[in-house]
């Protein structure tokens, strides 16, 4: 099956068209005068994308105790209709048993499912070791948060198969940097979050090993001192890659703009930090344990409070949302949700722009009055 793909490549201003054959990129030049099957002359042409943060989406819930093989597979194919390659499932703080279970059925997925095993790399544990203090803690419940203790990793360890890729933990927690140093010595990447720690604390758990931090700004006390706080150190420290959630709820646009400028694009991390009510309409519904509301602005909030559960963020519009603050080009947005967290976790990078004779592995999408449109994915030489 001959497609001809049409486009502008990422940051080139002349049409292209890109003729795909049976999976493969055949040719990549100049548009032509004829019709394309896909896209057009508004359209872009961009790398696939590799989400870190992923808690669900459409009604599958990885935090679900009814969470099944099918589901993450689901994830994995809706994800790739919006040009997501590759994921890391998130499990959040939780019972010990129902966070052992969430890893298993993930492992279980990817040893028994190709597609699974090819979009996903492992398991993200977003606790429980973080801060029980409310603020930091966000919207992990705290009857569940726990210190930090080897032995009950390697429960979750174990049930994961082996597979969990980075963790995120509260420094300032008692055992902290001996935690962090044993996890990175296994080839388990830390990364500081949901926390309250001073500087001291940060630059210790660097020093162990400690090499980023999730959704750096949020997760965070509503009120901190304007020079003493958890954000400077973490901003000013070079050895730390930070993902950011850029929905434009758990970051305003001036935030955004000046934590990437500070950061430095090669070290922005976009992610998603979707829940399983992400593509749902507005409404009440249930995360975890916690009632939430889904306002028609896209906010997930705590019910009866502004406190954000969650995002319902597709990551290509966070992509081009951090693109539209000014502190990042179109190119280095998509490589920081691409390139960049391959990078950071230590795992292989994408398959880039396409070119003639490679695998096709990239998304066409057009821009609606600041909205990404997604019309066309190619994951791993099929259409999405």
């Amino acid at each position: 099956m001959k497609l001809i793909v049409r486009g502008r490549l990422l940051d080139e201003t002349q049409v292209s068209d890109v003729v795909v054959e049976a999976g493969r990129v055949a040719s990549v030049g100049q548009a032509g005068r004829g019709q394309a099957e896909i896209g057009g002359r508004n359209s872009i042409i961009a790398p696939t994308l590799f989400d870190i943060q992923v808690n669900g989406v459409m009604g599958m819930d990885l935090q679900s105790p009814a969470l099944r093989i099918e589901d993450v597979r689901g994830i994995a194919g809706y994800l790739a209709g919006w040009g997501v390659s590759r994921f890391v499932p998130t499990v959040m703080t939780g019972a010990p048993a129902m966070m052992a279970r969430s890893c298993r059925i993930i492992g279980q997925a990817i040893e028994q499912d190709r597609e699974v095993a090819r979009a996903v790399p492992g398991v993200h544990l977003e606790g429980p070791c973080i801060s029980p203090e409310d603020g930091p803690r966000g919207a992990h419940d705290r009857k569940y948060v726990r210190k930090p203790d080897l032995r009950a990793f390697d429960k979750l360890y174990k049930a994961a198969g082996g597979r969990i890729v980075y963790t995120t933990v509260a420094p300032e927690l008692p055992g902290a940097v001996d935690y962090i140093r044993a996890l990175t010595a296994r080839g388990v990447v830390v990364s500081l979050g949901h926390h309250n720690a001073t500087g001291e604390q940060i630059a210790r758990a660097v020093d162990a090993g400690a090499r980023m931090c999730t959704h750096l700004g949020n997760g965070l006390a509503s009120m901190i001192h304007r020079h003493s706080n958890p954000l400077w150190p973490q901003l000013a420290d070079d050895r730390l890659a930070a993902s950011f959630l850029a929905d434009l709820q758990h970051l305003p646009v001036p935030m955004l703009k000046t934590f990437i400028r500070a950061k430095d694009p090669q070290n922005v991390v976009l992610a998603s930090d979707s829940v399983h009510i992400a593509g749902q309409p507005p409404g009440r519904y249930m995360l975890g344990e916690m009632s939430v509301e889904l306002l028609p602005s896209g906010r997930i909030c705590l019910s009866g409070t502004g406190l954000l559960g969650g995002s319902s963020l597709m990551l290509l519009q966070g992509v081009v949302n951090a693109a539209q603050t000014g502190a990042m080009t179109l190119s280095e947005a998509f490589a920081s949700a691409s390139d960049v967290p391959a990078r950071v976790l230590g795992l292989k990078r994408g398959s880039g722009m396409p070119e003639p004779g490679k695998r096709a592995d990239f998304l066409v999408f057009r821009l609606e009055e600041g909205k990404a449109v997604p019309q066309a994915s190619f994951v791993r030489g099929k259409l999405a």
